[in-house]
């Protein structure tokens, strides 16, 4: 192609929209490949080079193909198990039943195995990879918003990079999760009232935290309300909006007992997805009584879950910054997402955090100011994940 076909070409409204929607997004495009390339590659090698010589593990065999059992690792056999069985009237001999994972994720996949003839398996990992790259633009939205560029590109690399980001691309829940965050914390900006209820009932029926959206939402509809009636009659608030305000703020909630009221008619418990956790020897707690035993106790955490104990460390550093900057509506979410599941103990924080959106902003922020300790933190952070790809293949279960 000459350069006058070139210029004919580009001359064209949807490829100069196209042209310009890939500069805007090259970050997002670049680190998204990169990483997730990356992690094939070592899974594959895993596989390959040192899955024969070794019995350790516990990799579920969900696929003929090698490239996609990669992406399998203890929960998704029970999501597997919704889409093609539903939920369960029964536990199982040990308690433990498919009533702990909510039905997003596998109902999503199996409209989408009716749709095109995907495997359950193959149509979860298609929701989680795109969710992770909308994720990923919205993000960068949400952060250059709230913060700057440099901040916006920052946070999107280091979400590529988290040691665990690998489970975004995974059968899991955390990429849909995220997203429906991602979109709500955004629009929250806008004050689309409704829509925001929608994302937060999205994200509830991906995972009961979801719910935690109603902390900024909240703060974000007092304030409009404080605002609102403290100036001239114009600027106030209308009928139409209190009533969208209203209706935005029920929807998560009415999320919640819908899945409630459908776990009663087919458990008899409507709190079923709550009682179970027992099953797996979660019960709550105060949220850093695991962290003080821990610190009481050193030992007991080099034989449990040192990657959790250090991430939650972080996470309450982060939050303690994100307190310093007064982003008030983004430190409710934090301080939600972060407390409740360390009241349930230390077991899967390390995945649990990796959507703490708010947190990977404030440290992005950190960052951005400091460029030197970044070009240090971003390969390093690369590094681990990599290193904790090899277990996660193995099926020794890191940040699972």
């Amino acid at each position: 192609m000459d350069k006058a076909e070139q210029t004919t070409v580009f001359a064209h409204p949807a490829a100069r929209a196209c042209v310009e929607a890939v500069k805007a997004h090259a970050v997002v495009i670049w680190s998204f490949l990169a990483s997730r390339l990356m992690l094939l590659a070592i899974g594959l090698l895993t596989q390959i080079h040192i899955r024969p010589f070794t019995t350790v593990g516990n990799t579920l065999r969900l696929s003929q193909e090698q490239a996609l059992n990669i992406w399998g690792a203890a929960d998704t056999g029970w999501y597997l198990d919704i889409v093609l069985n539903g939920y369960q009237r029964a536990p199982g001999a040990d308690g433990q039943a498919n009533w702990a994972f909510f039905p997003a994720l596998p109902t999503l996949a199996a409209w989408l195995v009716q749709a095109t003839g995907l495997t359950p398996l193959q149509a979860m990992l298609a929701i989680s990879n795109v969710s992770f790259f909308i994720a990923l633009i919205l993000t960068h939205r949400l952060a250059r918003a709230e913060f700057d560029r440099k901040t916006a590109d920052l946070c999107v690399v280091l979400l590529c990079v988290a040691p665990g980001s690998y489970i975004f691309s995974s059968a899991y829940t955390e990429a849909l999760f995220l997203v429906c965050v991602t979109g709500g914390l955004l629009l929250l900006r806008s004050r689309r009232w409704l829509l925001v209820g929608l994302a937060a009932a999205a994200a509830t029926l991906t995972r009961n935290l979801g719910v935690g959206l109603l902390l900024p939402y909240g703060l974000t509809a007092l304030e409009r309300l404080i605002s609102g009636f403290g100036t001239k009659s114009e600027a106030r608030p209308s009928l139409a909006e209190l009533l969208r305000i209203g209706l935005g703020g029920l929807a998560p909630i009415a999320a919640l007992v819908g899945f409630m009221a459908y776990l009663h008619a087919r458990t008899g418990d409507a709190l079923a997805f709550f009682h179970v956790q027992s099953a797996w020897s979660r019960s709550l707690d105060a949220p850093f009584a695991g962290l003080l035993r821990g610190l009481a106790k050193p030992a007991s955490i080099l034989d449990g879950d040192l990657v959790s104990f250090t991430v939650a460390w972080l996470a309450i550093g982060l939050l303690i910054v994100l307190a310093t900057m007064r982003r008030w509506t983004l430190l409710s979410l934090a301080l939600f997402l972060t407390l409740v599941p360390l009241a349930t103990g230390l077991t899967s924080f390390a995945r649990y955090a990796l959507v703490i959106l708010p947190l990977w902003m404030a440290l992005a922020k950190v960052l951005a100011d400091r460029p030197r300790a970044a070009m240090i933190c971003v390969p390093v952070l690369a590094m681990l994940n990599g290193f904790m790809m090899v277990p996660w293949t193995l099926g020794l279960g890191f940040a699972s």
